[in-house]
């Protein structure tokens, strides 16, 4: 469960730390105080988008900080994430994750740095929200059969595992057919192309070293006047009187060496100077002599740097990659010349999948029909809990055995009705606001109750209810609390009366800043506080003996709970 949060600079939360208990935790404000920024600050801590526009005011960055404990229900889930992701395996879950204005972002389990990826895996064993966005999944049709099959694969992992194994393979053979190219006739076509292809590549005799000394040689043919004119005035510069010159240096200080040995070292390298100026004036000489492209030598340059244009045109960036492509035509090739052999083979595989598929296919769909009984008499019970006592739910299930998908053979729809005597339609057509969110609280809890989810965050369930049904739901989130630790944002003075754990969370201005708090009440501040929602304005006396009547009601009912 989440035990403890921090929250560092997230909108108009400056700071903050709030411990939650472990059971039916309320967070209750006016409108505009800011509970929607908490929610965000926690989904942030469970892998939600970051965005820029959280971090508050008058800071560089923001961070959340969240603390769970280990439970039995989630050791061995929590245990194999770490041995898969080697992570030093702890007690607790300490979870970091931190925003920068300049979009940096760092995420941490346990003081590792992690991916977003690898976060929203280990929370999505850890925490269930249902917020008023959620609302859409009920809209829409392709959620039913994931919803069922949340509940039905509890049940049956093996064959869902093995199915979207077999799916898979078949898919990737499926890939290797079309590979072939379709007919005959158009296997024979891509053969000729990719003969003639190959041809080209080899027949250019290319590689990168001939294709450097190519460009080298190129540059300098069409840099050669500038070559020429600069080596011509090199050749006239070193002329006869500098190496005579040179010379009659070193004979005189060979005469001087006889009186002081020390200049004999400087006769030494005036004899390697004189040696050294004959070698480069001779060299320069010759290469002014050889230095010329003849017509025929300029064409043929040319062509060969034209032919490599052309080839990294068709084949590739540079003579590596052309080389890369030809092997991987090669390859190609030898498939193409073997298709037949293979194809046949393919085939085979594919029907055996095929078949194997749908046997699968049919159980599972026969599994889905009975756990969606299953799941339909569940949130039905859970409904009648919840002030809805004549719903009915079914499953619909369009099957085509002939029709493979990545989850088996079934589409499915959602059937409700909520009033005795009507015909169960489509849940997307006829539920209300009120139903729907009474629906959703009725599947999470049955949901949760069979994945054994640790924590679960509701925001704002009791919108669109109120009266009789407000404290249904407030009963509902007792028993759910009973076994997990939830956590809601509610305007219901019966969930608030129901809290074990109240929270408060208003909005304040100090030295020119508006910033949000979040307080725990006491007994009397919880008072209070259920008065607000009774009286719709400042407490009187009568809201507040009408308060403690109502938190003495749901305390009784707690006692209850089994």
């Amino acid at each position: 469960m989440l035990e403890n949060l921090i929250i560092k600079n997230v909108a108009l939360i400056e700071s903050a730390e709030i411990d939650f208990e472990k059971s039916l935790n309320v967070l209750t404000g006016e409108t505009g105080a800011g509970k929607s920024i908490l929610l965000d600050a926690i989904g942030l801590l469970l892998g939600d988008r970051a965005d820029k526009t959280l971090i508050g005011k008058y800071a560089d960055n923001c961070r959340v900080v969240g603390r769970f404990t280990v439970e039995d229900k989630t050791f061995a889930i929590y245990k194999k994430y770490c041995e898969r992701y080697d992570l030093e395996y702890q007690d607790e879950i300490l979870i970091s994750r931190m925003l920068s204005t300049d979009g940096k972002s760092n995420i941490k389990i346990n003081g590792e740095t992690v991916t977003l990826s690898m976060l929203k895996e280990l929370c999505a064993n850890l925490v269930n929200t249902y917020g008023q966005n959620e609302n859409n999944t009920v809209f829409d049709e392709s959620s039913y059969l994931k919803i069922l099959d949340a509940f039905a694969k509890t049940a049956e992992q093996t064959k869902f595992i093995e199915y979207e194994k077999k799916y898979s393979e078949l898919k990737q053979i499926q890939k290797e057919l079309d590979g072939f190219g379709g007919s005959d006739e158009e296997r024979l076509r891509e053969i000729d192309l990719i003969l003639f292809q190959i041809n080209e590549i080899e027949s250019a005799e290319i590689s990168a070293s001939d294709y450097e000394d190519l460009l080298n040689t190129r540059h300098k043919m069409l840099n050669l006047g500038k070559i020429v004119n600069n080596t011509i005035l090199a050749q006239n510069c070193l002329n006869d009187e500098i190496s005579l010159n040179i010379s009659r240096a070193k004979n005189a200080i060979e005469q001087a060496s006889l009186y002081d040995e020390s200049l004999a070292d400087i006769s030494n390298r005036l004899e390697s100077l004189q040696i050294e100026f004959a070698d480069i004036a001779d060299t320069i000489k010759t290469y002014n002599q050889d230095c010329d492209f003849s017509e025929i030598e300029q064409q043929k340059i040319e062509d060969r740097y034209s032919l490599y244009t052309k080839l990294m045109r068709k084949y590739g960036a540079s003579p590596d990659d052309i080389l890369e492509e030809l092997s991987k035509l090669k390859s190609r090739l030898a498939n193409l010349q073997n298709a037949d052999e293979r194809i046949t083979t393919l085939n085979l595989q594919k029907q055996n999948l095929t078949n194997a598929l749908r046997d699968l296919a049919k159980k599972i769909h026969n599994h889905r029909v009975g756990k969606g009984n299953e799941l339909c008499g569940l949130i039905t019970d859970a409904l009648k809990n919840l002030n809805m006592k004549n719903a009915v739910l079914a499953f619909e299930f369009e099957t085509d055995f002939d029709k493979l998908y990545a989850d088996g053979c079934d589409r499915a729809m959602l059937l409700f009705s909520a009033n005795m005597g009507e015909e169960p339609k489509p849940l997307s057509k006829i539920a209300s606001g009120g139903e729907i969110s009474r629906f959703m609280l009725a599947l999470k809890s049955v949901v949760a109750d069979v994945d054994n989810m640790p924590t679960m965050i509701f925001d704002e369930i009791d919108t669109g209810i109120s009266g009789a049904t407000s404290e249904a739901v407030a009963k509902q989130m007792a028993i759910i609390g009973k076994n997990h630790q939830v956590i809601v944002v509610t305007h219901s003075a019966q969930i608030t009366a129901m809290a074990d754990t109240n929270f408060y969370i208003e909005k304040c201005e100090n030295d020119g800043k508006t910033k949000t708090i979040v307080t725990k009440l006491n007994d009397e501040q919880k008072i209070i506080e259920v008065a607000r929602f009774l009286s719709g304005a400042k407490s009187n006396d009568v809201a507040i003996q009408n308060a403690k009547i109502l938190i003495d009601e749901q305390n009784e009912y707690k006692k209850h709970i089994k």
